[in-house]
């Protein structure tokens, strides 16, 4: 796996123009990308045969009493739905946040002005994923759109993984949600789905993507837009450059709590940015 490090603002417009394909996601540090849902179920004890029926349990909770605090109609048949509203408002699912945006990686990478080490951002080519989970010469998309034929088929296995009580093998699934939320709609948020609940995304790659996991460093400008044989790379931002992004160049790009989180909780988040300005 490619690992790159950016040194300048320069950097960061060179990668994003050349990481088209790819889905990402911005971490505080280089922790393994996980769902919560296995992260919690992990840290109570829980017998990963057991994951299974927790997972349904919480889902089948979540549907029955869900009503009593939001308004909008909501399918409860529809696990995938479900699972989509509850990672929401926070609640452990199997699925794990992703973008179509670099910039916005980026922000979520570097958004804790009180954190002082090195971050990451994970990039993923969301082209070789929906390729191996519907192949392209099983896509028989009548209005020649592949791409959301894909997707739509993804959809469709993802909503029979939650709806079986047997793990399937694994594998890896990008969900676009049918209906999205504000939040979601301004992050352009995707969400990656592990068909097996406890697998890590490194241990995925290994083994559906022959990825291997040994890191080799590559310049920002020996990267070319000849990558797309790479399943994965990542971004390291050094800690040094954590307020030239922010809040300096994600700022003014209007990057910023206020606009990915509407409501009065990004508005308060946002307001982290003044304390570094003078009156």
């Amino acid at each position: 796996m490619k690992r790159l490090t950016i040194n300048s603002e320069g950097d960061v417009h060179l990668l994003a123009t050349r990481l088209d394909f790819h889905v990402f996601r911005g971490q505080k540090q280089d922790w393994p990308v996980q769902s919560r849902l296995a992260r919690v179920l992990q840290s109570l004890g829980c017998e990963s045969e057991n994951w299974k029926n927790r997972e349904n349990n919480i889902i089948r909770e979540f549907a029955s009493r869900i009503h009593l605090y939001e308004h909008s109609p909501i399918d409860q048949a529809d696990k995938l739905g479900c699972c989509s509203l509850m990672q929401h408002y926070g609640a452990p699912t199997r699925l794990i946040d992703f973008t179509a945006s670099f910039y916005v990686a980026l922000f979520f990478a570097v958004e804790d002005v009180e954190y002082t080490g090195d971050s990451v951002v994970w990039c993923l080519n969301e082209m070789k994923i929906r390729d191996k989970a519907i192949p392209r010469e099983s896509v028989s998309a009548p209005d020649g759109n592949e791409r959301q034929y894909q997707y739509d088929e993804m959809r469709k296995q993802a909503t029979g993984v939650l709806a079986s009580d047997s793990q399937p093998e694994g594998g890896l699934l990008l969900i676009e949600p049918a209906q999205k939320n504000q939040r979601l709609s301004r992050q352009q948020g995707c969400f990656l789905f592990p068909k097996q609940i406890d697998q890590d995304l490194s241990g995925i790659l290994a083994s559906d993507f022959s990825c291997d996991a040994s890191e080799n460093d590559c310049s920002v400008s020996d990267f070319t837009g000849a990558n797309h044989d790479k399943v994965a790379l990542k971004v390291i931002i050094p800690s040094k450059l954590r307020r030239d992004l922010l809040p300096g160049m994600l700022w003014r790009m209007n990057i910023n709590h206020e606009v990915l989180f509407p409501g009065i909780d990004g508005f308060c988040k946002s307001m982290t940015h003044y304390c570094g300005h003078a009156g």
